[in-house]
């Protein structure tokens, strides 16, 4: 006989405010058929144990669906994971249809709701098999997210290409921002293994934009071998993101721009995504490049 999920539904006057823990005791639920637990929460709460009030155990993996009695966009569920950090593993946008998220051990399920109380949460919770974490597995591959860099120059010192030069900033993450950060006047060529961060044989799309510049800036596309130049972009406009380019593994890109007002902040922007081999060459096939 299969076993059937147990759903927690939490009731509460004011808001979710996505950090204090949750006094939640299934003694205190209203129980109807040893499945459904109804709770109704008084005091501040945001953040539910690993535990869920006791009724599971907090180093089990679960698969919990979530459903929230309101549309608004600004709330949000997130699984918060057991580190020191309480870094996220996902966060979901609220909704009354019913969302599935994996809960690992020690992780806990953190709500943030803004509709001014008398919102509602319903939990659908199953402990997973191994059978049940491998299905999930196998539907859910890893995927690669694009990379976002940052070079600052503080003094609005100008970006020249200097094609016979490599130059590789040195990025530093930035966890506040998410963006890979580099405060620093250098020129040359960077490379596409300094933006890639993907193994070799992988190039990588990558758009720029400029902020502070004189709408005066332009993207270089450089052949490592010979250093020879092609101008993919120019006289972009600030603060507005360049064409899209593909680096292969072994090319490079260089700057081009000059600031606004002498002397001051001058700062380029970087996103790049990884392409496969396959997929590229599919891409210029399509596009009968």
């Amino acid at each position: 006989m299969a076993k059937e999920s147990i759903i927690l539904e939490l009731n509460a006057e004011t808001d979710w405010d996505g950090a204090t823990l949750t006094t939640l005791n299934r003694d205190d639920a209203i129980v109807t058929g040893q499945r459904y637990y109804k709770f109704n929460i008084a005091g501040p709460h945001g953040l539910l144990a690993a535990d869920l009030g006791g009724l599971f155990s907090p180093v089990s993996a679960k698969l919990v669906g979530i459903a929230y009695s309101s549309w608004n966009p600004e709330s949000k569920g997130r699984v918060v994971a057991s580190d020191a950090t309480g870094s996220f593993r996902q966060e979901i946008t609220l909704k009354p249809a019913i969302q599935y998220v994996v809960v690992y051990p020690g992780d806990r399920l953190a709500f943030l709701t803004r509709d001014g109380g008398r919102g509602q949460i319903v939990l659908s919770v199953n402990e997973m098999s191994e059978q049940d974490a491998a299905r999930w597995g196998m539907r859910h591959e890893p995927y690669v997210m694009p990379t976002r860099f940052r070079i600052i120059r503080q003094t609005g010192v100008a970006f020249a290409p200097n094609l016979g030069t490599l130059w590789q900033p040195d990025f530093t993450y930035d966890p506040d921002t998410g963006i890979l950060t580099a405060t620093e006047s250098g020129t040359g060529v960077i490379p596409a293994t300094s933006l890639c961060l993907y193994p070799r044989w992988q190039g990588c799309y990558v758009s720029i934009r400029y902020a502070g510049s004189n709408a005066d800036g332009q993207l270089h596309m450089v052949d490592n071998l010979t250093r020879k130049a092609w101008v993919a972009d120019t006289a972009m406009v600030d603060v507005k993101w360049s064409k899209v380019q593909f680096v292969s593994h072994d090319d490079g890109i260089a700057l081009d721009a000059t600031p606004a007002v002498v002397g001051q902040l001058l700062v380029c922007d970087l996103e790049v995504a990884l392409v496969h081999p396959g997929n590229r060459l599919c891409g210029r096939y399509q596009g009968g490049l």
